[in-house]
């Protein structure tokens, strides 16, 4: 028959048994959480630079845009401006041209 020390000595082992046992539970447990963090904060990174490189591509993608929509907005200025020039010569040298052409009919009668 057991003693009470063997007794004890098995209760002292199986206190020992369980504490060990709760003790691997919680830092398997920890272990755990600290890998799926250290995955969940990787994935933030790794989400945020793809984002980063996706903003600035297409941030790139409407500077080319609007550079070219610069660059055909100022030949129609320039086109709207030569334009308007030649309308204005043509107002100005407008009495000049019938005065010539007055003169023409005038010798093509005489003459």
């Amino acid at each position: 028959m057991a003693t009470n020390v063997e007794k004890a000595n098995e209760a002292a082992e199986k206190l020992a048994e369980t504490t060990r046992d709760s003790y691997q539970t919680m830092v398997n447990h920890t272990v755990g959480l600290q890998e799926r963090n250290v995955r969940f904060a990787q994935g933030l990174v790794d989400d945020f630079i793809k984002e980063m490189r996706h903003q600035v591509e297409s941030n790139r993608e409407m500077t080319r845009e609007l550079v070219e929509r610069v660059e055909e907005q100022r030949e129609a200025y320039r086109t709207l401006v030569g334009q308007s020039f030649d309308a204005y010569m043509d107002l100005a040298y407008a009495p000049f041209s019938y005065y010539r052409e007055g003169l023409q009919a005038a010798r093509r009668v005489s003459g």
